[in-house]
Parts: structure tokens; C-alpha cells; sequence
């Protein structure tokens, strides 16, 4: 028998706020992190919003020595997982040895100052480098050190999958778990607005905005035209059942099941997605041991891109056929934007705040659906309902699905 894997910590840094509280505060509220880029010159370009990370102070968490070497997703991901152990009340001196790992998920997370440094190499002579430039080079640099400050013995991963990293990672974590090579894992995932980033995701035409006079984050709206790129880090701890009830830890939840599809997205027809989607939750469900009835709400993907909504929204009416209005559906990229790398992890840790107030946000900046959208979409004020279990649902544009069946924990 797998062994059982609960949450017993959260850390959040998030354009919403930096802490649990605030995040959450904000989604209830129908509150937008979403404004004007400050970080970044965006005059000559047509979409200028995000959902940027503001008045973090990492020192706060992690001190001030070293602090002026990392970048801001180091920062993220750094304070996020202090934060997280805070929450888990674990101890932070080393003494869970190889029994502790942390697995992260990051799409081009620091993938600015990657080029940075080739760019330096490229137009200096590279023996007059300072070597302090290069910590931040490799994509795994914010969680070796990550790994370092807190001591982790255990496995050290990255997960870089596109946009479904996080969620990818938290449930690569569960599985080091249920097969006993950790105790506790911490899981999650970091991402960081760059104009390189900025530029990428502009140059395809996937920015809200661009093919349209306005720039919004509007899940499974008719006016929806692209999404909003966001950052933040949103870190678990995740813990084997035993060991968090022998030392009395606040369960929040537990992970039960985890599906993942691929088919490819420029090969394949809109209604082979639809199915892979579908797919892909009918494999979480049964991985978790529950019927599609068992769901009281699902995080949608949702955010607000034109071809993905309605592969989703046509996925889930799928699943339910007539019954499709069973299941609530909220889409907090409405409030937070898209984050890529780390967006399965901010749904996740949204669901398991639902999961213990009993309240699902609704969905903002909603208007009109279109007609041939059947969801029941929580929308104008959260709903107060009781959640057993729920699905979070995460899609990559090119193709990879990855949904998470998370359960209040009995």
C-alpha cells in the first residue's frame, strides 16, 4: 500500500501579496494583482500590464548576507519556502537529514540572467567575470539554494516542463514520498518576469492586448484575448501521513491523485486536445479512487487565451455530459494572471485554502460567456460550499496536460 502524503505547510509570494493571508484575502475579495509593469520599459510595446510581485522583503526571511548576489526568483522562491516551514512548524536545523527533499518547478525562471551572462561573455573577456555572475546562470540555482540554506540532505530536483513545471513537481514529489525515499518533501514552483520573457510570449502573440484595443485577464469571457503574464513563487510542504500525525503538524490536505496527457499542439486537431484534456482528468480521478461525481469544485486552467479556454471548457463538458452544472469552476489567473512555470502551484494552494474555509473565489473581470460554454462558473461573489475533494487542472501550450485530485483529509 502507497503510503499517504498531506499538506502541512504553505509559503506564498504573489502579486496578490507575499503572504497566505494576503493571497487569499485578495482572491475572496475579487481583488486584481494585475497593473502596470514597473520593473520593466514596456513605452514601445502594445500590452503592458502583469501580475509582478511588489514589496517583497526577502532580508525578512532569509537575512541580508548574500541577498544582493540572487535574483528576485531566487528571492521568491527563498522567502516563499521560509515561509512554508514557518507554517509547517518543522524544524529548520538540519536534523531531518536525508529524510527531507524539495523538488521545483520553473519554466525559464531565471532564464534573463542567463543571457545576461552569455551576452557579458560574448562582449568581454571572460576571465574578467566576477564569479558571483554565474550563480544564477543555471535554471536549478534558486533551489540548490534553496537546498543549502535549509539543509535539505534529501533529493534536490528541478522540473522544467512549460507551463504545467509546478504541478509536474509537486506531484513528482508526492511519488518520492508514497515510495519511501523521503518523509518530507518541499514542492512547488518560482517564476520571474524578465523583458526577455516579456518578449517571448509578445512576439508569439500570446499577451492580451495585442490583437485587441483591451488588455485583460478574462477566464472563458468573450472578450478574452490573450493572457497576462504574471511571477510569483507558491511553495508546500508535503509530508507522509505518519510522520506529520506523530508530531501533531496542521494537516491542510492531502494530495490523492494525478493525471498527465500529451498530444501535441500544432499536430494535432482541436478535438484531439479536447480529449486529452478529458483524458488527463479522468486519470487523476482514478489514480484518487473517486468518481467525477465526488468533485465539489475545480481550479480551472483558464486564462483567457482564445484557443485554450474553449479546449478546456469543451474538456470538462465532456467529462460531465448533462451534468456539467454539478461542478463549480473558479479561475484565479482572473485575479493573479498567468504565471507559467508556477501556475498549477498557485491553484493549488487557492484549492486548499478552499478546501479549509469552505470558500471558492469567483471569477473577475467576467462578463458574458460564450453561448456555447455550459460551466458553472462561480462568478460576482465566492460560494460558500463544503469541499471534500477538488481537481486542479493545468495546460501547456504545446500540448501537456496535467490535472491533481486534492482531498480534505479524514
Amino acid at each position: 500500500m502507497r503510503k499517504r502524503v498531506v499538506i502541512t505547510g504553505m509559503g506564498i509570494v504573489s502579486p496578490l501579496g507575499n503572504t497566505k493571508e494576503e493571497f487569499w484575502n485578495g482572491l475572496i475579495g475579487g481583488r486584481s494583482g494585475i497593473a502596470p509593469m514597473a520593473s520593466l520599459d514596456l513605452s514601445p510595446y502594445k500590452s503592458k500590464l502583469g501580475g509582478e510581485v511588489r514589496n517583497l522583503q526577502p532580508e525578512i526571511h532569509l537575512g541580508k548576507k548574500g541577498l544582493r548576489y540572487l535574483n528576485k526568483g531566487t528571492h521568491f522562491l527563498g522567502s516563499a519556502t521560509k515561509m512554508a516551514f514557518d507554517d509547517s512548524k518543522l524544524p529548520q536545523d538540519g536534523s531531518l537529514g536525508d529524510q527531507i527533499g524539495i523538488v521545483i518547478g520553473s519554466s525559464l525562471g531565471n532564464f534573463s540572467e542567463t543571457t545576461d551572462y552569455f551576452h557579458e561573455i560574448i562582449r568581454n573577456n571572460p576571465s574578467e567575470l566576477s564569479p558571483m555572475l554565474s550563480y544564477d546562470v543555471a535554471l536549478n540555482s534558486s533551489i540548490n539554494y534553496v537546498s543549502v540554506i535549509f539543509k535539505v540532505k534529501g533529493p534536490v530536483r528541478t522540473v522544467s516542463a512549460g507551463f504545467t513545471s509546478s504541478i509536474d513537481a509537486i506531484e513528482d514529489a508526492s511519488r518520492m514520498i508514497q515510495n519511501g525515499f523521503a518523509k518530507v518533501m518541499i514542492a512547488g514552483g518560482v517564476e520571474q518576469i524578465s523583458i526577455d520573457l516579456y518578449l517571448i510570449f509578445y512576439l508569439r502573440k500570446y499577451l492580451s492586448g495585442i490583437n485587441s484595443e483591451q488588455e485583460i485577464s478574462a477566464p472563458f469571457d468573450v472578450k478574452r484575448n490573450g493572457f497576462i503574464m504574471a511571477e510569483g513563487s507558491y511553495v508546500i510542504i508535503l509530508e507522509e501521513l505518519q510522520h506529520a500525525l506523530e508530531r501533531g503538524a496542521t494537516i491542510y490536505a492531502e494530495i490523492k491523485g494525478f493525471g498527465n496527457t500529451y498530444v501535441g499542439a500544432k499536430n494535432y486537431s482541436t478535438l484531439e486536445r479536447v480529449s486529452s484534456v478529458e483524458k488527463a482528468m479522468q486519470e487523476a480521478l482514478r489514480n484518487a479512487g473517486i468518481k467525477k461525481e465526488d468533485l465539489d469544485c475545480m481550479s480551472a486552467n483558464a486564462n483567457g487565451c482564445q484557443i485554450q479556454d474553449p479546449i478546456e471548457a469543451n474538456a470538462i463538458q465532456f467529462l460531465y455530459g448533462e451534468d456539467v452544472k454539478h461542478i463549480p469552476i473558479s479561475a484565479i489567473k482572473s485575479n493573479v494572471g498567468e504565471s507559467y512555470g508556477t501556475a498549477g502551484a498557485a491553484q493549488l494552494v487557492s484549492t486548499v485554502m478552499s478546501i479549509n474555509t469552505g470558500i471558492i473565489p469567483h471569477i473577475i473581470n467576467h462578463a458574458e460567456k460564450e453561448p456555447e460554454n455550459n460551466l458553472n462558473l462561480v462568478l460576482d461573489k465566492p460560494l460558500h460550499k463544503q469541499i471534500n475533494h477538488a481537481m486542479v487542472n493545468n495546460m501547456d501550450y504545446e500540448g501537456n496536460n496535467s490535472c491533481m485530485v486534492v482531498s480534505r483529509f479524514s
